[in-house]
């Protein structure tokens, strides 16, 4: 079953920092989860799979997801540096949580 790695953004993020705030999430995550007791299985999705799916929620269902096995990113100049970036641990597509398999994709807002 081919694992996938989300991005949940909190939907209080400006839409003109999310690229910033997702890449330096990504890439602390990427350092934190090849460190991992499970580090075998983030290298498999490394290698075999590499899916990924940005959402963005609100403050509830990021809080949820915080309580996954995930790393929480934040950018030190928006929101007071409030933690508004879940990256979760690659998971397989038959145990997704509700939280995540519902969410709404992230896109920019149209001015």
């Amino acid at each position: 079953m081919a694992l996938k790695l989300y991005i949940a953004v909190l939907d209080e993020m400006p839409d003109f920092m999310v690229p910033t705030l997702v890449a330096h999430a990504v890439l602390a995550a990427h350092l934190q989860f090849v460190q991992d007791a499970d580090a075998e299985s983030y290298k498999n999705w490394l290698e075999h799979s590499f899916r990924k799916v940005v959402v963005k929620v609100n403050q509830k269902e990021f809080d949820k997801i915080a309580q996954l096995k995930c790393y929480l990113g934040h950018e030190s100049t928006v929101l007071d540096a409030k933690k508004s970036c879940a990256v979760v641990f690659p998971i397989s597509q038959d145990s997704i949580p509700n939280v995540l398999k519902f969410a709404k994709m992230w896109k920019p807002t149209l001015n």
